[in-house]
């Protein structure tokens, strides 16, 4: 005889909200990476710091309405 799987428990009133749904948090971390590439691959190329910080944060900036509109709901 088996049992049946116990269900999830249902989050109550006092339950807390996460501080950032999931996705937001999925698009915010796939985006921080996709800059951390962009401003690495602009350091190893020109040896400029700054230029690689800037590289870094235009890819961020760009990646980040690209991937809310690829990552669905």
């Amino acid at each position: 005889m088996t049992t049946a799987p116990t269900p999830p428990p249902v989050p109550g009133p006092g339950d807390p909200k996460p501080f950032l749904p999931v996705r937001t948090a999925i698009v915010l971390q796939t985006a921080a990476f996709v800059g951390a590439i962009a401003g690495v691959l602009t350091y190893f190329s020109t040896g400029n710091t700054a230029g690689a910080v800037l590289g870094g944060l235009v890819g961020l900036g760009a990646s980040v309405p690209t991937l809310n509109g690829l990552i669905g709901d």
